[in-house]
């Protein structure tokens, strides 16, 4: 205990014993502060400790210099102080586990009722994502059930690829935008240590993502009934985006950064991870810095994983005789003269492409995207000069 009394003269006594409340800060959360302990920070959490036991002796001498008329209520303080620190050093480690999960669940459903407040906005990205698909469906007419024609290729790569690049702006965008704008509040509240970055994360994580795949399956699901693809846009593509644009999120300091920052990047990525639809010239030596900057490409991985689960195995109509196949050259480069789906992955240079290991790929490159973005928001707060 640090104190016990008349609430107007708390401020008072404190100031006595050399915490004055500064200007313009609530007196309630300047008594919160100083017996708050930072768990994220240890050399901090070892000052706060000391902070507090200080307060706590300083206190118990306050009650010894009472006169006799007071004694008695001091002596109760005392004892309640004293069985207080006993009952919490037993049970400190479930109050701690307790604490943790309680600011989790506030967290949680803070972010949830964020995102779905606005039955309007989604409304409008229900709306948008079934008329996306149609759109893209009348685009690609040769896309369908019953034509597993070889000119359809190029529109079916085309298609799962603007598809894919659909889906990542939708998430990235959506992401930046409100991620960003939260920024300020949560530094504020880290800065009283109301809760941890890793818990902060974690709570945008489980409340944003399934919402956003949700948007994503639907849009997959529409393509999927109005083309006849064999694949299916996978949501773990979008949850990618969406821990991209966490990452994004967690260095900038206003939505207006977020988005000047986050528009070049899913460029870069978005050019880096298309595929050549006329297929891949292997005699030609990759660029070392592109490859390398492909690795972190959400696109680069959904693209290369719906293509390959697209055409593993297809046959196609023999729609073209040799004569026709020369016709078409032109047109479609190296894929004018394959016969099978095989084939067509071996001239996209995904010939030993497996799907099962690209999606792992996706889920590493997920959690690294989370862990920068960890990275971000438990460092990248504004820095005090202490004086």
């Amino acid at each position: 205990m640090c104190y016990a009394g008349n609430r107007n003269d708390a401020t008072a006594y404190f100031k006595e014993i050399g915490y004055e409340c500064p200007h313009d800060t609530n007196p309630a959360e300047w008594f919160i502060d100083l017996v708050t302990i930072d768990t994220d920070d240890l050399e901090q959490g070892t000052k706060d400790i000391d902070r507090i036991n200080f307060l706590h002796h300083r206190f118990l001498e306050s009650c010894t210099s009472l006169h006799a008329g007071d004694e008695q209520a001091c002596l109760d303080k005392q004892q309640l102080a004293t069985n207080s620190k006993d009952a919490g050093t037993d049970n400190r480690k479930m109050f701690s586990i307790s604490r943790t999960l309680q600011r989790f669940g506030a967290l949680f459903q803070r972010s949830l009722r964020q995102n779905i407040r606005n039955t309007r906005v989604l409304m409008l990205r229900l709306g948008a994502a079934v008329l996306q698909a149609k759109l893209f469906a009348s685009i690609f007419k040769s896309v369908r059930h019953d034509k597993s024609l070889t000119k359809s290729i190029a529109d079916r790569v085309a298609l799962l690829t603007y598809g894919c690049i659909n889906l990542s702006i939708m998430a990235l965008m959506k992401t930046l935008d409100l991620f960003a704008k939260e920024r300020g509040v949560v530094l504020r509240e880290q800065m009283r240590s109301s809760y941890s970055s890793l818990e902060y994360l974690l709570a945008k994580v489980f409340a944003e993502m399934p919402l956003d795949a949700s948007f994503a399956l639907i849009f997959a699901s529409v393509l999927k009934k109005l083309t006849g693809l064999r694949s299916s846009m996978g949501t773990l593509m979008k949850t990618s985006s969406v821990s991209l644009g966490f990452a994004i999120g967690s260095i900038a300091s206003t939505a207006e950064t977020a988005m000047a920052l986050g528009v070049p990047v899913l460029v870069i990525l978005m050019v880096v991870g298309v595929i050549n639809p006329s297929g891949v010239n292997t005699d030609e030596t990759p660029n070392r810095v592109m490859e390398w900057i492909k690795l972190f490409s959400p696109i680069k991985w959904a693209i290369e994983a719906l293509v390959t689960a697209e055409f593993r195995g297809m046959t196609f109509e023999k729609d073209r005789d040799f004569w026709g196949n020369l016709k078409e050259l032109p047109r479609m480069g190296g894929l004018a003269m394959v016969r099978d789906g095989d084939e067509v992955l071996d001239a996209l240079g995904l010939g030993n492409a497996n799907y099962n290991e690209i999606m792992i790929n996706l889920v590493k490159l997920t959690g690294t995207f989370l862990m920068f973005s960890w990275l971000g928001l438990a460092f990248g707060g504004p820095k005090f000069q202490q004086t």
